[in-house]
């Protein structure tokens, strides 16, 4: 596939690197992801012999943890959702020379509406969280539900989930089809915000104490393993 151009975000230093000998674009507030994604291994999963075909990453951002996933396990299939459009332009150009990656601009939520990103909230560039609008405001696009993803994805099964959605957690797990998607999860790494969004860790606790878990702490994720 033929690299995109380097995306330019006005105020912002694009800087380079690169992932296994491929060029890589990010921004100095991306850093730690750089450090915790490529360098700690924080989606190291501890387990052997994983072979997934459908990864859904939730919560994208730049593209570290799709670049990571498509170098670990590059038979997969790997749907990325990232909403904030500098963030999406670096993941566009990131993600463009995998084939394996395919990317929308969009936002988890629990139904299908219209949101916004609320620069204002983090003006970091790491996390934006997204807040309900409607479809006259000039800054709002179109949500989409897991349901809807795992759909687009072609797939019946989700092998890995990723979420780290900056509080909107609390609306996915809330969700009337909350069952519908989670029932169909292999294995499941996520970051909680109650920090910024109370109440997120009870809607994700009480969603998926209804299957069998195996439960592990990794660095800020929590990682859920079916028993099964």
């Amino acid at each position: 596939m033929k690299k995109i151009e380097l995306p330019k975000i006005p105020s912002r230093e694009i800087l380079q690197t690169k992932v296994n000998g491929i060029p890589f674009a990010y921004h100095k507030d991306a850093i730690p992801l750089l450090h915790h994604i490529f360098q700690m291994q924080d989606y190291a999963l501890p387990i052997k012999n994983f072979k997934p075909r459908v990864i859904l990453d939730c919560g994208a951002n730049i593209g570290c943890s799709v670049v990571y996933f498509a170098n670990v396990y590059p038979d997969a299939q790997i749907y990325g959702v990232e909403p904030q459009k500098d963030n999406f332009a670096l993941l566009k150009y990131n993600s463009s020379p995998y084939k394996n990656i395919h990317i929308f601009q969009s936002a988890l939520w629990d139904k299908e509406t219209y949101i916004k990103v609320n620069d204002d909230v983090c003006k970091s560039y790491v996390g934006y969280m997204t807040f309900e609008t409607t479809a006259d405001d000039p800054r709002a696009f179109k949500t989409m539900t897991i349901s809807q993803l795992l759909k687009k994805s072609g797939f019946n099964e989700i092998d890995l989930l990723k979420i780290d959605i900056e509080g909107a957690e609390k609306e996915v797990f809330g969700a009337p089809d909350v069952d519908e998607w989670l029932s169909k999860v292999k294995v499941m790494t996520i970051e909680l915000h109650d920090r910024s969004k109370p109440g997120c860790s009870h809607e994700v606790f009480k969603a998926i104490s209804k299957y069998h878990w195996h439960f592990e702490v990794r660095g800020e994720n929590l990682l859920f393993m079916r028993e099964n």
